[in-house]
C-alpha cells in the first residue's frame, strides 16, 4: 500500500486536536496577506505562546502552515494549496460522501 493512507492519517491526527482545529479555522479567516504572529494567535485562542508554537510545528510538518518574517516576528498563514491536496486525497480515497454531507 502506498503512503496515501499514512498521509491521510497524519492529516486527521493533526486536525483531531481541538486547539489545532481552532487554529486552522482562525487562519482560514485571515484576510489575504494579513498573517498573524504567535502572540496574536495565542491571545485569540486563549492559550500560551509555547502551546501555539508546538501546534504550529505539527501543522508546518504537514505543509498546512507557512511563516513569513516581518521585522523580528514570524507571521503564519494557511497554505490553501496544500489544504486542497489533502481535501483531494480524502475525496479520492474515502469518497465524496465522506466530505460532502447532504442534509435530509
Amino acid at each position: 500500500m502506498d503512503n496515501t493512507f499514512r498521509d491521510l492519517s497524519r492529516f486527521f491526527k493533526a486536525l483531531g486536536d481541538e486547539t489545532r482545529l481552532q487554529l486552522v479555522a482562525l487562519l482560514t479567516q485571515q484576510e489575504p496577506g494579513q498573517a498573524m504572529c504567535v502572540g496574536r494567535l495565542a491571545r485569540e485562542l486563549g492559550v500560551t505562546d509555547s502551546a501555539i508554537s508546538q501546534h504550529l510545528r505539527v501543522l508546518k510538518d504537514l505543509g498546512l502552515v507557512h511563516a513569513k518574517r516581518r521585522g523580528y516576528r514570524l507571521h503564519y498563514f494557511l497554505d490553501l494549496e496544500r489544504l486542497t491536496v489533502y481535501q483531494n486525497l480524502v475525496r479520492e480515497n474515502l469518497g465524496t460522501e465522506f466530505v460532502v454531507c447532504k442534509v435530509a
